[in-house]
């Protein structure tokens, strides 16, 4: 036997539903009222969640009314238990469902703006038969005012009856979504500083780098100057060099660094008397001694650098007279304990110094100048290199030709 609705609701509430009066079964109703039973004595203890019982026939293309609405509800909607589907419907604004990522693991959260909700309202409700629940965070308008409210609901789908029940608990969750919003915002508004701070900080760095680079290349050209030389055998240098990294394997960025650096080889070579470096004749052992120090010199001018570039002149500075066999200077390092950089440094230094005129010696023609590397592979350089050099002979002759003698 089914409880009087009017006994259930009591004098103050109307019952607005459908089920209680109309041609349903009595397991129907009887689960109906001890939902609506236990709704109740919940509220009457003062819980903060806000009970609801839904309705729909699925054929009768999903239209919603509601068997129960806690008191909470239509007092913060302002609208009688007849009214308050509509109300939902015509206040909400968004529709906020979080689905668990499992490739790769996140939390997904699905946002719905009130024309989506519209559109895909009968979906939705078809998903919540399928699945059996509802879990998503409404946005309403109130009086102008937003209210979010949290739906945990379970579904019920009752097939000799042909209905669909969703018993649910709604949260006033406004707050924490207001934070939320605030967070997004922040968040949104540090992104914006963010990237604008990555900005200047990147145009900062490359006017850096352009200034460190442009004193490194007055103080290159400055020893190359004292040595006898011009500003073109630094470029001629650095060029084939990155021609011999390039093809060696290096990366963009570690060749680009090998060519900024290798012009400082010589750099040392501002501590070095003119009446030795720009001297005529063949120096004495005494002043040869003395030419040697140039690579401890330039080593220790370039000393405690941070940047990459600074750290690999350096070791070009200070290695770049070292020779495969061990016979170089200043430490007499052997083959691979030479840095690589300087391997390469040493060819394309000794090429280009055969190959150019200097104030000591007439230049060397190209052909003659290549044997010569070639003859001294497997004692002063690197085999590899050399042979890595021969093939890249034609892009070495193309950097001879065009680029100006000096």
């Amino acid at each position: 036997m089914t409880k009087n609705p009017s006994a259930l609701f009591g004098n103050q509430d109307k019952y607005a539903g459908r089920i209680l009066f109309g041609p349903y079964s009595a397991r129907l109703k009887n689960s109906l009222i001890s939902s609506i039973d236990h709704f109740k004595a919940l509220e009457q203890i003062g819980t903060p969640i806000i009970p609801y019982i839904a309705a729909w026939l699925p054929e009768d293309g999903g239209h919603i009314w509601y068997e129960y609405a806690g008191a909470r509800l239509t007092q913060l909607l302002g609208f009688h238990t007849t009214e308050v589907a509509g109300a939902l419907r015509d206040n909400i604004l968004t529709r906020c469902l979080y689905r668990i990522q499992k490739n790769p693991p996140a939390i997904d959260k699905i946002i719905r703006d009130k024309a989506q909700i519209e559109r895909l309202r009968d979906a939705m409700r078809r998903m919540a038969e399928r699945g059996g629940r509802v879990d998503a965070v409404y946005k309403f308008n109130v009086n102008g005012s937003p209210l979010w409210l949290k739906d945990l609901a379970r579904v019920e789908v009752h097939d000799q009856d042909k209905i669909v029940l969703s018993y649910g608990t709604l949260i006033d969750v406004t707050k924490e979504m207001q934070l939320e919003e605030t967070l997004v915002e922040v968040q949104c508004e540090l992104e914006f500083h963010k990237e604008n701070l990555e900005f200047l900080v990147e145009d900062r760095s490359r006017d850096l780098k352009k200034a460190q680079l442009d004193v490194l290349a007055r103080l290159t050209q400055a020893a190359a100057f004292r040595d006898g030389g011009t500003g073109a055998h630094i470029k001629r240098l650095s060029q084939y060099c990155a021609v011999l990294g390039s093809s060696y394997g290096l990366s963009r960025n570690a060749n680009t660094v090998l060519f900024h650096a290798v012009p400082m080889h010589d750099v040392g070579k501002l501590g070095i008397a003119d009446s030795i470096l720009q001297k005529q004749g063949a120096l004495s052992h005494e002043e040869f001694e003395i030419i040697k120090t140039h690579c401890q010199v330039g080593s220790d001018l370039l000393s405690e650098g941070r940047s990459t570039l600074l750290q690999v002149a350096q070791a070009i500075a200070l290695t770049h007279h070292e020779r495969w066999d061990g016979s170089g200077y200043p430490n007499g390092l052997v083959d691979r304990q030479i840095p690589l950089a300087s391997r390469i440094t040493s060819i394309c230094d000794v090429f280009d110094a055969l190959s150019s005129e200097r104030p000591y010696k007439k230049a060397w023609r190209f052909e003659d100048a290549a044997d010569e590397i070639w003859r001294l592979r497997k004692t002063y350089f690197d085999p590899n290199l050399v042979d890595i050099f021969m093939k890249n002979i034609p892009q070495i002759r193309k950097v001879y030709q065009e680029a100006p003698l000096g």
